[in-house]
């Protein structure tokens, strides 16, 4: 992406990823004896698509419908640009009292990835995303970014360990904090729809929701086939993957850019509050969509010859990082 998105195509972008639950109707895409049919539509903000195999057409349609609404559900807990969103209430008053199942679930996950990256992945960000979005979105921001000042009150917020998540109540610790659930939730709304696709008995789908996840092979005699962006040109792809049983997420600065240049972006380092340049891109491929999500972040945020310990740690296959100058690494856990 050559310019960061305004805030008006910005707030557009994101509150349209609240309407996955309006897109059109699901498409049949015949092989010479399979027969696919696929959903696509909008979920946290993503270009989103669902393919099953299945011959018949009926049932099918009725496993997409019952998955997109379990989309739509799920987007409706973890999504901050809902103002009646179990997070967003819980944002707002620092508490919340008879969580979602889901919502616990999630943010115990997000815990306990925190601990095994030595708190690289940490949801309580949200205060320097805030600080930044401050400072940007109002005419004239200093292109050299917010006051250090700034960045400092933001980052005394963040800490997992001030995360209280109990069945009975979510709490956060410290006046001011703040979740943002970007970083995990798309890989986390993936696998549950994968749980309800093999509950249904399905043995070949695959699902992206921003994450990919494949359900068996595409066919008996091909894998499922992924791209990982090239993050110097969004119209080229760096690599392809094939996927069989295995989840892929990609993390990269040029996601999304607060400024031109892209000197500040949406990775935040928990601890300094600063946007890391140390790579272009980073992908992990993962038995769960869930933890390739979240190594995906925490590993962009690492130095190299960390990354093996974090993928072991996270129970990840291998990380395929993207270097500022275009080379590429693959690092085995």
């Amino acid at each position: 992406m050559a310019a960061a998105p305004t805030r008006r195509r910005f707030i557009r972008i994101a509150a349209a990823a609240t309407l996955a639950q309006l897109a059109g109707p699901a498409t049949d895409v015949r092989g010479e004896e399979e027969r696919f049919t696929s959903w696509r539509g909008l979920a946290m903000g993503n270009l989103t698509r669902i393919e099953i195999r299945d011959p018949d057409r009926a049932r099918a349609a009725r496993i997409l419908a019952a998955a997109t609404q379990e989309v739509a559900r799920l987007e409706s807990l973890f999504t901050l640009y809902r103002t009646d969103s179990a997070l967003v209430r819980l944002n707002g008053a620092g508490l919340l009292a008879d969580p979602p199942l889901d919502l616990v679930r999630l943010l115990a996950e997000a815990c306990s990835f925190s601990e095994r990256t030595g708190g690289a992945f940490d949801v309580t960000v949200q205060p320097i995303w805030q600080a930044y979005a401050a400072h940007f979105f109002v005419a004239g921001g200093d292109p050299a970014g917010p006051p250090a000042s700034a960045i400092r009150r933001a980052t005394e917020l963040v800490d997992y360990r001030a995360l209280e998540v109990e069945p009975a109540v979510i709490r956060l610790g410290r006046p001011g904090m703040a979740l943002t659930l970007n970083g995990i939730a798309p890989g986390y709304m993936t696998d549950r729809i994968v749980e309800l696709l093999k509950n249904e008995g399905l043995e070949h789908a695959l699902v992206d929701l921003g994450e990919i996840r494949a359900i068996g092979a595409r066919s008996d005699r091909e894998p499922w086939r992924a791209g990982i962006r090239d993050p110097f040109d969004g119209q080229r792809l760096a690599m392809e993957v094939s996927l069989a049983d295995q989840a892929l997420s990609t993390s990269g600065g040029y996601g999304f850019r607060f400024d031109r240049d892209g000197c500040f972006h949406h990775i935040f380092d928990p601890g300094s509050g600063g946007c890391p340049h140390g790579y272009a891109s980073v992908s992990v491929l993962a038995p769960t969509a869930t933890a390739a999500d979240a190594l995906s972040t925490a590993c962009y945020l690492m130095p190299l010859d960390a990354l093996a310990a974090a993928l072991r740690a996270g129970g990840a296959a291998r990380a395929i990082v993207v270097l500022p100058t275009g080379q590429t690494r693959i690092v085995e856990a």
